[in-house]
């Protein structure tokens, strides 16, 4: 009996002698794992972990371009809302995404950590054979400006366009309608001189409005014209004094072209063929009726692409009282 309870009391004093030898091996284990862990986690080697940040910096680019061509619509909307203008120029996205990211081919199936060799001489060999990409991150141009509007028009900087924002003095252009209506001040010229007769006419008022489509430039539409004239008092009619007046309503085909001058500034001309009638009291009532014609030149500052101050000379052509008119009005466009 006495073997038997020394070999178990010799087991029971090894225990703790094994505990402990198992717990120093687990620990060396465990440090030995940690020297061996990669710097470069997740990983399975260092060309990986460039390519995976190649196309992260490639989708923010994609990202940028998206987001800098949102920005230009929003800069059209703004210009349109508070300008009253509209931007023509097209847009360039300020990245060039074509070039996608290639993985680096692999020399060998093992490669060292450049970490474990303790001294970086092997990092920087592993970072030589990295791919360097050709494409700029930025690349400062007159395209990259997608959001300007300290003040509308063109900026420019050494000789280039910055602004992508470049307003035309004529509108937007396309097509559209046009509403025109411009009092004015008939002047007439002719005196009609019988054996026992005189008319002349004294200046008189005079009102045209005129609507119709527009393409770019170029007008087409339908306008009409009153005019009103008194007889001036030297008009006599066998000895005795002319105290009525003349009146002419006019329809006619409108046609008209605009071009711009400077800024905000535009030219335009205009014709117009139709029919008039005209009722007189000379001193009994009568009507004239015929062929009507009218030209019309003179200048128009826009507002904005919607309405214009017009300013110009008109003729009108009729039997009885052809006028020169001088015109003040307001151009519309829609």
């Amino acid at each position: 009996m006495l073997p038997i309870m020394n070999r178990k009391t010799t087991y029971l004093r090894l225990l703790p002698v094994l505990f402990l030898g198992t717990m120093e091996v687990h620990a060396q284990n465990e440090n030995f794992f940690e020297k061996e862990k990669p710097v470069l986690s997740y990983y399975e080697n260092l060309d990986d972990k460039t390519y995976f940040h190649q196309r992260r910096i490639h989708g923010m680019k994609g990202e940028l371009n998206n987001y800098s061509e949102k920005l230009h619509n929003l800069q059209k909307r703004f210009d349109q809302i508070f300008y009253g203008l509209s931007a023509d120029h097209s847009f360039k996205t300020p990245f060039d995404v074509s070039n996608q990211p290639v993985r680096p081919s692999r020399a060998t199936r093992f490669e060292s950590n450049p970490t474990s060799g303790g001294s970086l001489s092997g990092a920087q060999n592993a970072l030589s054979h990295v791919p360097r990409e050709t494409e700029p991150v930025f690349a400062p141009g007159p395209d990259q400006l997608a959001f300007n509007v300290d003040s509308p028009g063109q900026f420019k900087k050494d000789d280039q366009v910055v602004s992508t924002f470049a307003p035309s003095s004529s509108g937007s252009g396309g097509l559209g309608g046009y509403l025109i209506l411009t009092p004015g001040v008939a002047i007439p010229y002719k005196t009609h001189v019988g054996v026992n007769s005189r008319r002349k006419y004294d200046p008189g008022i005079a009102v045209s409005l005129a609507s119709g489509i527009k393409n770019d430039d170029f007008r087409i539409g339908l306008g009409g014209i009153y005019k009103r004239n008194d007889f001036d008092p030297s008009s006599r009619d066998a000895g005795r004094a002319l105290t009525q007046e003349s009146e002419t309503f006019a329809v006619y085909l409108d046609l008209g072209y605009e071009f711009g001058l400077v800024g905000s500034l535009d030219g335009y001309v205009g014709l117009g063929l139709g029919y008039y009638r005209s009722y007189i009291e000379d001193p009994h009532e009568r009507t004239e009726d015929g062929f009507f014609a009218t030209g019309a030149i003179g200048l128009a500052y826009n507002f904005s692409d919607l309405i214009a101050l017009r300013l110009g000379y008109r003729y009108f052509h009729e039997d009885e009282v052809p006028a020169h008119l001088a015109e003040l009005g307001l151009g519309f466009e829609f």
